[in-house]
């Protein structure tokens, strides 16, 4: 049998799409929706320029600031009115302006070193050069004067005495009747150095030694106290610091005693 021959019509395969892939748009659509979208963004971007200038106008973006106040006519006559004070017409001379200022501050410089150093005589011979070398450097010169009054200060605190004579005095005196009486001696010594007629401290000296065994000196002060001030022969007579004197004869001779005992022994 002879087999027929029968066409089949084939159907070509459906494709299928794969998930979360989008189906081209067409042409023309594609291009419409370009548009649209371009519309909106632009129609976007007025909407927000919109709403920034009504925001500048509601004072939300920037401040307003107020107008000045007018000051009424009353009291326009009680507001001071500022005004800028003009350069002067010769401005002041700064330091090193002249030759000689540097000259100057040198001679300065060295009188504060030795000041400083304590050495008052030089710093004050440097000032002294300064003021005489330039007159015309009147800043410096001012400078050097304070440092002179200084110098002054300096010099008179060195010649001040730290002690006084009376202090010196009272001193040997408490020396003397703590029975430290080379102490005493010294004392008084030192301020007949600076007092050499002064009577009390010859008969303070007479006292010291005649405590302390020594005759001969004692005596020898007793005179020179006796010899400058009459009183203090009544003084040695009744005083018990010159007991150990008693006696000797010329102490007797000195403060009467040995007269009294002679007219004594005559009337007997």
């Amino acid at each position: 049998m002879a087999r027929s021959q029968t066409r089949r019509k084939t159907t070509a395969p459906k494709r299928t799409s794969r998930p979360g892939r989008k189906k081209p748009a067409a042409a023309g659509k594609t291009k419409a929706g370009v548009k649209t979208a371009a519309k909106a963004s632009s129609q976007k971007r007025k909407r927000a320029a919109a709403g920034l200038k009504t925001g500048r106008k509601s004072g939300l973006g920037a401040r307003k600031t107020a107008a000045p106040r007018a000051i009424p006519k009353e009291t326009r006559k009680n507001v001071p009115i500022m005004r800028s004070t003009p350069p002067p017409e010769h401005p002041p001379r700064l330091l090193g302006d002249t030759k000689s200022t540097a000259a100057a501050l040198s001679l300065l410089e060295k009188a504060i070193k030795f000041i400083f150093s304590q050495d008052v005589r030089r710093a004050r011979a440097e000032i002294k050069a300064l003021l005489e070398a330039y007159p015309g450097e009147k800043e410096i010169l001012a400078r050097a004067r304070s440092y002179l009054q200084i110098c002054n200060r300096e010099e008179a605190a060195l010649h001040k005495p730290t002690v006084t004579g009376d202090q010196l005095y009272t001193f040997g005196v408490v020396e003397h009747n703590r029975g430290n009486y080379d102490s005493a001696i010294s004392v008084f010594n030192q301020l007949l150095g600076k007092q050499p007629d002064t009577d009390y401290l010859y008969y303070a000296l007479a006292a010291s030694f005649a405590l302390k065994g020594d005759v001969e000196p004692a005596l020898a002060n007793l005179r020179k106290a006796i010899g400058l001030n009459e009183s203090n022969r009544v003084y040695a007579k009744n005083d018990p610091d010159f007991i150990s004197l008693h006696e000797q004869r010329e102490f007797a001779d000195l403060v009467g005693v040995v007269l009294q005992e002679r007219s004594e022994a005559g009337q007997s």
